[in-house]
């Protein structure tokens, strides 16, 4: 008996979803989106763009699409803003459209950006951050914002830039246990190179003896730099060679938090800022090294 109860509950339960489901199939199946008579919503179609400008190019323009969900026999318009609180760009930076134009019998229009190079900052970007505000007809807008990040890159530097030889001034650092004395000398001449097969387009190596004023039997280390967007950053010894003086064992010179610098249509002179015994690993205290180099 308790089983037979058991059965008819489950049937009455199973009957219940079955009618639920059909009632709530049948309150949807009519259900139908009418472009021509439903309200207007509009929306960004992505939500960034991505604009790359090199130092010296002209102004670059580029699109951004905005989308309607429903025809109209007129022209529409849709309103956008800049929403200053999160862009980073200068307005002085970039031009842009803030009215959108949806031609009659038209889903999507178009808004123009311009990034405008000679106002942008060198190697950094900056983004513009659009809303939609409204919309002509009256309609509905999404919430949802446009990122445009404008870059402003270098570019590739020349095959022969900052190659051939130059002439190293000791600016001054060192460490105490060398009596502060240049770890590449003054007045050293040394050949400047491009790396490597396959190296970036802004390494550049170089041979040098390191602490020449003590006379040594040390052999010359040879060291790679890259110059990127103005910064003239020390990547260390290269090749497994070494400075092959130290206090035990040799002193490693090594990149630092401040860089040397250089201008890029101008390879007559850069600077070069490293740390030397990083981390006092060697003779116990790391100092912070600057030399000029010159070109012959």
């Amino acid at each position: 008996m308790p089983t037979n109860r058991k059965t008819n509950i489950m049937k009455k339960i199973t009957l219940l979803l079955l009618t639920i489901i059909a009632f709530s199939c049948g309150e949807h199946e009519n259900v139908i989106y009418d472009p021509n008579t439903s309200t207007t919503f509009a929306t960004f179609d992505a939500t960034s763009t991505a604009m790359e400008v090199y130092l010296g190019d002209e102004p670059l323009s580029d699109t951004i699409d905005v989308s309607v969900s429903t025809l109209s026999s007129e022209d529409r318009t849709v309103v956008l803003a800049v929403n200053e609180e999160l862009s980073t760009a200068a307005v002085e930076s970039y031009n842009v459209d803030l009215q959108v134009i949806i031609p009659a019998n038209e889903y999507f229009g178009t808004a123009n950006i311009t990034a405008l190079t000679d106002e942008l900052t060198l190697c950094s970007t900056a983004t513009v951050v659009l809303n939609i505000v409204s919309v002509s007809d009256g309609g509905d807008f999404s919430a949802a914002a446009h990122s445009v990040g404008m870059t402003k890159n270098e570019n590739p530097l020349p095959d022969d830039f900052a190659i051939g030889d130059y002439t190293l001034t000791f600016n001054g650092g060192g460490i105490g246990a060398t009596s502060n004395a240049g770890v590449w000398g003054d007045g050293t001449v040394v050949e400047v190179t491009a790396g490597s097969a396959g190296s970036s387009n802004s390494e550049r190596v170089f041979s040098v003896k390191c602490y020449p004023s003590f006379g040594f039997s040390n052999p010359n280390a040879d060291f790679s730099i890259d110059l990127v967007c103005g910064n003239s950053i020390f990547n260390g010894a290269i090749n497994n060679t070494f400075t092959g003086v130290g206090c035990g064992s040799s002193i490693v010179l090594g990149p630092t938090s401040v860089n040397g610098s250089y201008n890029g249509t101008d390879d007559s002179t850069f600077t070069l800022v490293f740390a030397e015994d990083v981390g006092g690993a060697s003779c116990g205290g790391e100092g912070i090294t600057s030399y000029t180099f010159t070109k012959n």
